[in-house]
């Protein structure tokens, strides 16, 4: 772990322990001041603000990144080629010598259940909708708040952009995660990606880690990444919506500070799969390449 990544995780910790204290003193004032079977309608006005403002500040977080994907999608991703140019002039890249190619795997059992699943909350959700009398009660519906029906309103937006998502993977199937030829590459796990990137752009290559959630338990951990440092990430911003060139930036600045500057692109060795040896020794052959972490720990 490098000093900037032990730094973030300071940092995180003067915001959940607070978070906590606070679950823990609400919890006893509602445990000796009310009757417990009372205790979850009853909140302190104080309690009240605090996990309200949490939420609205979680939503709205969730909601920037899930806008910028929307937009992303139904502007760059929906009708474009299968070869992605991006914001560069990249055709001698997709055209040259291809040197490697790793394709997504075929889950079509997996990508139906999943589209049958979100077609039936979709209908849950249109149920919900146009005829709430069948789940609820009038009295039930007319206490709806504001921001309950936001809420709603953002959960009926998601789902039926799955609907539209999960139906292109399964008609179409998923492009392939990561591509090389004599002049440079496109890495695309999930559909999303810069488009092709030459090698003449790439200033640095290095095996690194960065901090992921891995559940409310366990908290951040130490994933290994493949880092690529870009000589001008700008020029590849104009593949991305412009909602995801906002989130994009933020997040390069966040993967570069942990990396200490090679998080302009980060690839996943889990989405190489037996593939990952490969790519590690073409990024050798083609750009400097730095000291492997493995090897330092």
């Amino acid at each position: 772990m490098t000093n900037n990544q032990q730094h973030i995780i300071k940092k995180l910790q003067w915001i959940i322990y607070p978070v906590v204290v606070l679950m823990v003193i609400e919890f006893f004032t509602k445990f000796y001041n009310y009757d417990p079977l009372e205790a979850t309608k009853k909140i302190n006005p104080v309690f009240e603000f605090i996990e309200t403002g949490i939420m609205i500040l979680v939503f709205a977080i969730v909601s920037i990144g899930v806008l910028a994907l929307m937009q992303q999608f139904f502007t760059k991703e929906l009708f474009k080629p299968q070869e992605t140019l991006g914001s560069v002039d990249a055709s001698a890249a997709a055209n040259a010598k291809l040197l490697l190619k790793i394709d997504a795997p075929n889950h079509l059992g997996g990508h139906l259940i999943l589209f049958l699943t979100i077609m039936g909350f979709s209908a849950f959700v249109n149920i919900m909708l146009f005829a709430p009398e069948i789940l609820f009660e009038k009295d039930q519906i007319a206490r709806f708040t504001i921001f309950e029906k936001i809420i709603f309103g953002f959960f009926y937006l998601i789902t039926h952009f799955l609907v539209i998502v999960f139906g292109q993977r399964l008609f179409k199937g998923m492009p392939p995660i990561f591509i090389a030829t004599e002049k440079g590459f496109s890495y695309e796990p999930a559909g999303i990606s810069t488009g092709w990137v030459l090698w003449e752009d790439v200033a640095e290559v290095k095996e690194s880690e960065v901090l992921y959630g891995s559940g409310v338990n366990n908290g951040p951990k130490l994933v290994p990444v493949i880092g690529i440092k870009l000589i001008n990430p700008e020029q590849y911003h104009a593949s991305y919506a412009p909602l995801l060139q906002y989130v994009v930036n933020i997040g390069q600045k966040f993967h570069n500070y942990q990396t200490e500057g090679v998080g302009d692109i980060l690839i996943k060795p889990s989405d190489l799969g037996d593939q990952y040896e490969n790519v590690l020794e073409l990024f050798k052959s083609k750009v400097k390449f730095t000291i492997d972490y493995r090897s330092m720990t």
